[in-house]
């Protein structure tokens, strides 16, 4: 009898585990979405930032809302990670206000260039934001600039993340960048001609 209760014990014990660990992966990575991120890219974000979670210890959030009202977006991200415990990562984005920032733990602040993230030069949110895409665009842009901040963690903590999404990503994005500030160089271009040639003429 005593046997079989401690086998009852030991069940109930690892169904506890496992339903904890679940409700946790689903609350570690998603703060707020508002259905504005698809369910393919917050599956793959699941996945990036459960892999960086078990092998840095390092939560990476991700916070998507159609308006933070008239609220600052560093006061935001304040009142957002106010409760979270140990070392995170928090990107977030807010279409309205068009607002996107990334803000760390004090720890772990120095893994991360979030000036170079949120470069529209050197970045992976800034370009396909935009773009004149409409179609899941802010999946996108959430999807790559996430996939970019761990992988620029990974690098510094000299660690691999399987579930990163690679370079074909990079360099679609790298392609991205130079068809929209080539367009943007060319219209400045052709606007400093006309204005050359007009003023010429008045001579």
């Amino acid at each position: 009898m005593s046997r079989i209760f401690r086998l009852r014990q030991l069940f109930f014990a690892v169904l506890t585990i496992l339903l904890f660990s679940n409700v946790y992966a689903k609350d570690n990575l998603i703060l707020c979405n508002n259905s504005i991120v698809n369910s393919r890219a917050i599956g793959e974000i699941e996945k990036i930032g459960t892999e960086l979670k078990e092998k840095s210890g390092i939560s990476a959030y991700i916070c998507v809302k159609k308006s933070i009202g008239h609220e600052k977006i560093k006061k935001f991200e304040r009142n957002l990670t106010k409760n979270i415990k140990g070392s995170y990562i928090l990107l977030t984005l807010a279409l309205k206000q068009q607002k996107v920032d990334i803000t760390t733990s004090q720890d772990i602040k120095n893994l991360i260039d979030i000036d170079a993230i949120l470069s529209p030069f050197t970045g992976t949110i800034i370009p396909i934001l935009t773009s004149r895409k409409t179609k899941d665009k802010y999946s996108a842009a959430v999807l790559n600039g996430y996939a970019d901040i761990t992988d620029r963690v990974a690098g510094k903590l000299k660690i691999k993340l399987k579930s990163g999404i690679g370079d074909t990503n990079r360099i679609l994005i790298d392609i991205l960048r130079i068809i929209i500030y080539g367009s943007f160089l060319y219209f400045i271009i052709v606007y400093s001609v006309k204005k050359y040639r007009y003023r010429k003429k008045r001579k």
